[in-house]
């Protein structure tokens, strides 16, 4: 398995309610993915900012997803690779 976390610094109370709406339908909406296993939205406890992690079978499965219409409509139209971007990769170990 595959786990890509992404942290997302939080600027302002508002941007934490912004991300926690665009995020909410997130778990159904990747079923649809193939290869897509899990996902979590993890908030700091100092609220500094929120971590999205997702797990799928293999990193091509991630790979693919990146290029793919879903990733593109679930970042609002974009690749996002215009975007700055905080992503780590890990190759899941044990389970």
């Amino acid at each position: 398995m595959y786990q890509v976390n992404n942290r997302i610094e939080i600027t302002s109370p508002e941007h934490l309610i912004i991300l926690k709406g665009m995020f909410s339908n997130a778990p159904e909406s990747m079923k649809q993915v193939p290869g897509f296993v899990s996902f979590r939205l993890l908030e700091a406890e100092d609220g500094s900012h929120m971590i999205v992690e997702s797990i799928f079978e293999t990193k091509d499965h991630f790979l693919q997803w990146t290029e793919s219409e879903h990733f593109r409509q679930a970042h609002g139209g974009d690749s996002g690779k215009e975007r700055r971007v905080n992503i780590t990769g890990y190759h899941v170990v044990i389970k």
